[in-house]
C-alpha cells in the first residue's frame, strides 16, 4: 500500500482512573513529529513501550508510562515502515520491521542497534515471530500470496514458501503452538482462515470458512480455557473461531464497515476483543457472551489499521494507529459483572 505524506501526529495517552462503564476513554497530547504508519507494544528492561514505524523510515521507541522517546530513532529503512512486530528472544526485546523499501530488518530494542544485515527483496505485508525446532523464526505473509519462514540467526529463508492452492494476498499472520507443533495462521483475500504446520508446510485441518470478503486481521487468545482466533474482515464482520476444532463459535455484530484491526485483552480476568474499522471506530466486545460493550470509541479520522494491547501501571490499554497516521492510546475500562 502506497501511503502519502501527512501532517503532525496526535498521540493520545491516558493518565486517569479506569472507567467504571464499558467505554474506552482517552486524553490527548499533540506533538509535532513524523506521523506513525505502524506500531507494536512490548517490554524493554521492565517498562512498557510502544515501537512505532514512521513515514520517514525511522523506528522509534516510546515509554508508555512517561510518554517520552526512549533513545535515538533507529535508522536504516529508506521509506515508510509499514509493519512492526515486537518479540522476546532469549531474554532480549527485538522488533521486526517491514518497509516499502523492500527490506525486513531486526532491531535490538535495548541498544537500538540493528541486528545483522537486512533481509532484502521482501514483499511482506505482516510478520510474526515464533519457534520452529528450537530456532527462532520470522514468518511473513506477502502480497504475492506466499507465506515465508526466515531464520532469525542466519537471515536466510527456511524451506520453500507456503503457497497453498487458492491463496491470494496474505494480509494477516499469527504464529503459535498447537498440540506441540508450531503452526502459522493466515488470512487474506481468499476469505478463509487457514492453519499450516510450519515444519511440513502442510495445511492443518479444513480452512475456516465464513467471511464473505477479504480477511484483514487475526488475534489469538483464550476464552474459558479454549484457544480461540478472532478475525476481522472487509465484510464488516468480526468472527470467533475455535483454534483446535476450526469451528465458528460466533459472530460479533455491530460494525457497519470493514474491520481492519483486532486484538484480545484480559480485563478483570475476562477476555475482551478490541476492534477497529474503516470509519475509525474502536469497539469493545465480551468474548464470553459475544456482546458489544458500551458505546464505540471515536476520535480517529480514518481507518484503524493497527491495534495492540498492553499493561501500564496496572491498567490495560490499547494502542491504535489509523490511516491518517495518528496514534492513540486508550484506557480499557473495568467491566461490570
Amino acid at each position: 500500500m502506497i501511503i502519502a505524506c501527512a501532517a503532525a501526529i496526535t498521540l493520545a495517552v491516558i493518565f486517569r482512573p479506569i472507567a467504571k462503564s464499558p467505554t474506552v476513554e482517552e486524553s490527548e497530547l499533540t506533538w509535532d513529529r513524523d506521523p506513525v504508519a505502524s506500531a507494536a507494544v512490548g517490554q524493554v528492561e521492565g517498562r512498557p513501550v510502544v515501537v512505532t514505524g514512521d513515514l520517514d523510515g525511522m523506528v522509534r521507541v516510546w515509554d508508555l508510562a512517561t510518554r517520552q522517546l526512549v533513545g535515538k530513532p533507529m535508522t536504516g529503512h529508506t521509506s515508510i515502515v509499514s509493519s512492526v512486530t515486537v518479540a522476546q528472544v532469549d531474554g532480549r526485546s527485538i522488533a521486526v520491521t517491514l518497509s516499502v523499501d523492500g527490506t525486513m530488518r531486526v532491531w535490538d530494542l535495548a541498544t537500538h542497534q540493528q541486528v545483522g544485515e537486512p533481509m532484502n527483496g521482501h514483499n511482506g505485508n505482516m510478520a510474526a515471530v515464533g519457534q520452529l525446532k528450537g530456532r527462532t523464526v520470522i514468518v511473513t505473509g506477502g502480497a504475492d500470496g506466499a507465506v515465508r519462514v526466515w531464520d532469525l540467526a542466519t537471515r536466510r529463508p527456511v524451506g520453500e514458501p507456503i503457497t497453498g492452492d487458492t491463496v491470494e494476498s496474505v494480509s494477516a499472520v499469527a504464529v503459535t503452538q498447537v498440540k506441540g507443533r508450531a503452526v502459522v495462521i493466515t488470512g487474506g483475500r481468499n476469505e478463509t482462515v487457514r492453519v499450516w504446520d510450519l515444519a511440513t508446510r502442510r495445511l492443518v485441518g479444513k480452512p475456516m470458512i465464513g467471511h464473505t470478503n477479504s480477511l484483514e486481521a487475526i488475534a489469538l487468545g483464550q476464552v474459558g480455557g479454549r484457544r480461540v482466533i478472532v478475525t476481522g474482515g472487509s465484510d464488516d464482520s468480526v468472527r470467533l473461531w475455535d483454534l483446535t476444532t476450526h469451528h465458528l463459535l460466533g459472530q460479533l455484530p455491530g460494525h457497519a464497515d470493514a474491520v481492519y484491526a483486532v486484538a484480545i485483552a484480559q480485563v478483570d480476568g475476562r477476555p475482551i476483543a478490541v476492534t477497529g474499522d474503516l470509519k475509525g471506530t474502536v469497539r469493545l466486545w465480551d468474548l464470553t457472551t459475544l456482546r458489544l460493550l458500551g458505546k464505540p470509541a471515536t476520535g480517529h479520522t480514518d481507518a484503524v489499521k493497527t491495534i495492540a494491547v498492553t499493561q501500564v501501571d496496572g491498567r490495560q490499554v490499547a494502542v491504535t494507529v489509523d490511516d491518517d497516521y495518528r496514534m492513540r492510546v486508550w484506557d480499557l475500562p473495568a467491566i461490570p459483572r
